[in-house]
C-alpha cells in the first residue's frame, strides 16, 4: 500500500481508466517523471520530433500514449518473472550443484544483473554438454516466448529429422561434451607425454553441435529481450514498486535529521495559530525550537547569559509588558535541558558560565 499512497500516478493502474483521469495535473505529473524525459530524448534521437512535440503539448495524446506504454511495461514485467521461473526450473533440471532460490534470481532480474550473472552462465555451460536425449526433454520445458518463435520451430524440425536419421543406439553428443575428447600418448626421450585433443566427430555430431549453437543463440536472444532493466521502461515509476526506500526509512530512520528539521521548522509538523507560515524566530514557536535556532547562530562555546538575553528578547518584543520573566526563564531552562538531553550541548570545563556545542547541524 505504500506505493499507492505515496504515488498519485498509481491511479493509472485502475481497471477503469476512463477519460476522467485525463486531467491537467495528471498529465503534468507524467511530464515531470524522469522516465518521461528519457523517453522524450529517445524519440528525439530517433528523429520523431512531431511525436515528442505532441507529448509535450497535447494532453490527450500524452494520456493515450501513457496508457499504451503502461500496458507494455506491465507485460514486460510479466515476461521478466516468466524468464526467472524458467531459469529456476532449468537449473533444477540440469542438476546444478549451486542452489539458487527464486527470490535471489528475481532480485537480480529486477536490477538488470541476471542475464550476465553466474547463474545463467553456469546453466548455459551445462546446456551445451547435454546429449540428444536430455536435450529433447529440455526443449519440452522451454518458455512460451521461445516456443512461439519461427526460428525455434525450424530448429525443432531439424532436430527431429536428425534424430530420425541417426542410426546409432547411443544418444548424440556435441563437441562441447567432455567425452568427445581423447588423450594421445607419446614417448619422448623415455618420457611419457599426454596430449589432450578432440576426437574425430561424425557427421551427425557436427550437425548436432550446430543445432546446439543455434539453440544457445536463440536462448541468449530470448533472455536479452526479456531480462531488461525495469528502470529503463517509460512510466516504470507507476508500475514498478521499489520498496527499499520506504522500508529503509521505516525500519532504519534518521532520527537526527528528523529532530534537526523539526527544531528548525517546527510548523512543518505543528499547527500554527497564525495565518501565515512562521519563517523567523517567534514566541509562537516551541521554546526548544527557539533556543535551538539561537544555538545554531553561536560559536563552539555558548555564553548562557547571552543566549538567555536573546531568548528573552524574542518573548519581550512580542508580549511587551505582559511578558513574565520568571515564566520565560522556566521555558529557557527546560529548553536548555532538552538540548542537553539530545546531546547538542554539554558543560564547558573552560568557562563555568558557558556550554560547549557537542553537535553541528548536518554532521
Amino acid at each position: 500500500m505504500t506505493h499507492f499512497f505515496a504515488n498519485p500516478l498509481s491511479v493509472l493502474l485502475a481497471d477503469d481508466r476512463s477519460a476522467k483521469l485525463r486531467t491537467p495535473p495528471v498529465c503534468e505529473a507524467i511530464r515531470n517523471l524522469p522516465s518521461f524525459r528519457k523517453y522524450s530524448e529517445h524519440l528525439l534521437d530517433e528523429g520523431l520530433y512531431d511525436q515528442t512535440r505532441r507529448l509535450l503539448n497535447d494532453d490527450e495524446f500524452l494520456f493515450e500514449e501513457s496508457l499504451r506504454n503502461l500496458d507494455y511495461g506491465q507485460q514486460k514485467m510479466r515476461d521478466i518473472f516468466q524468464a526467472v521461473k524458467w531459469i529456476q526450473t532449468s537449473r533444477r533440471a540440469l542438476d546444478l550443484t549451486k542452489r539458487t532460490d527464486i527470490s535471489e534470481l528475481s532480485i537480480r532480474a529486477l536490477s538488470g544483473e541476471l542475464q550476465n550473472s553466474s547463474s545463467v552462465e553456469d546453466m548455459f555451460k551445462i546446456l551445451k554438454t547435454l546429449d540428444s536425449a536430455r536435450l529433447s526433454d529440455f526443449m519440452g520445458n522451454l518458455p512460451e516466448g521461445v516456443i512461439r518463435r519461427e526460428d525455434f520451430q525450424e530448429l525443432k524440425r531439424d532436430f527431429d529429422v536428425l534424430l530420425q536419421e541417426y542410426p546409432g543406439v547411443e544418444p548424440l553428443r556435441s563437441e562441447y561434451d567432455g567425452r568427445q575428447s581423447v588423450v594421445a600418448t607419446t614417448v619422448v626421450q623415455q618420457r611419457v607425454k599426454l596430449n589432450k585433443g578432440k576426437a574425430k566427430a561424425t557427421k551427425q555430431s557436427v550437425e548436432y553441435t550446430r543445432i546446439m549453437d543455434r539453440l544457445y543463440v536463440l536462448l541468449e536472444e530470448y533472455l536479452a529481450g526479456d531480462l531488461l532493466r525495469p528502470q529503463d521502461l517509460f512510466l516504470h515509476e507507476v508500475f514498478f514498486i521499489d520498496m527499499k526506500n520506504p522500508l529503509k526509512e521505516t525500519f532504519t530512520p534518521r532520527p537526527r535529521f528528523a529532530i534537526e528539521r523539526a527544531l528548525s521548522t517546527p510548523f512543518d509538523y505543528l499547527l500554527s495559530a497564525s495565518d501565515t507560515a512562521e519563517t523567523k524566530l517567534s514566541a509562537k514557536q516551541p521554546a526548544t525550537a527557539i533556543l535551538y535556532q539561537l544555538y545554531l547562530e553561536s560559536g563552539s562555546l555558548v555564553n548562557v547569559n547571552d543566549i538567555w538575553q536573546a531568548f528573552y528578547t524574542i518573548f519581550e518584543s512580542e508580549q511587551g509588558d505582559k511578558c513574565n520573566e520568571r515564566m520565560v526563564m522556566a521555558l529557557f531552562y527546560r529548553a536548555l535541558s532538552e538540548l542537553k538531553a539530545f546531546g547538542m550541548v554539554k558543560s564547558s570545563r573552560k568557562k563555568i558560565d558557558h556550554v560547549a556545542k557537542s553537535a553541528w547541524v548536518g554532521l
